[in-house]
């Protein structure tokens, strides 16, 4: 079936063209174009075209598992992982011909360090800034940035933790990572002492869910610090995602489960700090008039990120700063039916952009307003707060 013969409203089936099953597939953040990772080793990209159909525009062997789109800003480059242990890093040349395989250029390849393949990966764009973190099935978690972000050919690793300990071989812990989307984070975090430039991701293995910030340290490399754990009630976690938005006083996380459920979780930072009346909350993202917790003449103790990294003790030489000291708490806010028992694979939020002034600039707010969750069914389920806060399924749809 082609694109064209569809109705112009409701659901597209793209006739992919792969030899075997698609096991990823991203949109770039227009929403005009994906991506797709299929078993044959094959990336397919697509483009929505003025007519509203889906064209092939090229196709070349790569990789299989996991695809990122890099933000906008920064021109269209993806990122993907596969089975042959390799990140590898695409840039497309428009100079190239359309399907003749060679319009996408890998910039960049790199291998993990501890030799075990790359499980899931996740991409944060900040107007011109990016940052890309990778997480291996032994449970290594790095963060990578560029060196030299013209080319964005060669990358620099500023932080590679094992968060849950090293996994051994034989288990299967279904590491999974999501950063906070949003430029700043949720502006009670920030009352409470949280640096505005803070990066945030939540990491999952096996049940547990676990929160880190990271800010700049003297040398100019980001120091991920551990805030939080999340022991749940889940058998096992199949993938997490953290809403995007800046403006809620809290955060919400999103976890599929292997029992077939989704459990969405809210984390608060609790403060005593006030906000005086005339500073509004862009200013207060802006970073002005920002509460610093209470000063303390003893070192906070190392966190578990650094304890498990393979063969290095960076607990000694590692100086927490004041954002490690922001309390956070967390509770479980819906547990959400979605396959009558058949595992939850993914969960993604979806989100709106408007602009907002904040201090003397105009920044992209990004607000998580519907979750979307698929599983063995292969239907796709959304679900939305209604007016009294409850997560409710609003739309399904099938592969028929």
């Amino acid at each position: 079936m082609k694109t064209s013969d569809r109705p112009k409203t409701g659901f597209t089936k793209i006739e992919h063209g792969a030899t075997d099953i698609v096991l990823a597939a991203a949109f770039n953040h227009s929403g005009t174009r994906v991506a797709l990772c299929s078993a044959d080793h094959k990336i397919r990209i697509f483009d929505l075209d003025t007519k509203s159909d889906w064209s092939l525009i090229d196709q070349w062997r790569g990789h299989d598992a996991e695809v990122q789109w890099v933000g906008p800003t920064l021109g269209q480059i993806f990122g993907t992982i596969g089975g042959d242990n390799k990140f590898k890093l695409w840039r497309e040349d428009p100079s190239q011909a359309p399907k003749g395989g060679r319009r996408f250029k890998c910039i960049f390849s790199q291998s993990p360090s501890n030799h075990v393949s790359y499980v899931s990966i996740d991409i944060k764009t900040v107007k011109t800034d990016v940052w890309i973190a990778l997480m291996t099935r032994d449970g290594l978690l790095s963060l990578l940035e560029p060196s030299e972000m013209e080319s964005m050919s060669t990358w620099k690793e500023i932080d590679a933790i094992y968060p849950f300990g090293q996994h051994s071989r034989g288990t299967e812990p279904r590491s999974r990572l999501s950063f906070h989307q949003s430029e700043r984070p949720c502006y009670d975090a920030v009352i409470a002492g949280l640096d505005p430039k803070a990066l945030s991701i939540a990491v999952s293995a096996v049940n547990i869910i676990k929160i880190f910030r990271a800010l700049r340290s003297e040398d100019a490399n980001y120091q991920f610090d551990e805030m939080l754990e999340m022991k749940t009630n889940a058998p096992l976690i199949n993938d997490v995602a953290w809403a995007p938005g800046c403006i809620r006083p809290f955060d919400l996380i999103s976890a599929a489960c292997d029992d077939g459920t989704i459990r969405i979780f809210e984390v608060t930072t609790p403060h005593d700090s006030k906000v005086p009346s005339t500073t509004s909350k862009s200013e207060l993202l802006a970073g002005k008039d920002r509460m610093k917790p209470p000063a303390s003449s003893t070192k906070n103790a190392p966190s578990g990120i650094g304890a498990g990294l393979a063969g290095v003790n960076r607990a000694a030489a590692r100086q927490s700063g004041d954002h490690v000291r922001i309390r956070h708490e967390w509770k479980e806010v819906a547990n959400l039916s979605h396959n009558e028992g058949a595992p939850v694979w993914r969960v993604r939020w979806t989100h709106d952009g408007s602009n907002s002034i904040v201090g003397d600039c105009i920044m992209l707010t990004l607000s998580g307003n519907a979750l979307a969750s698929t599983g063995d069914s292969g239907n796709v389920h959304l679900w939305k707060q209604n007016v009294r806060g409850e997560f409710i399924e609003f739309s399904e749809t099938g592969p028929s």
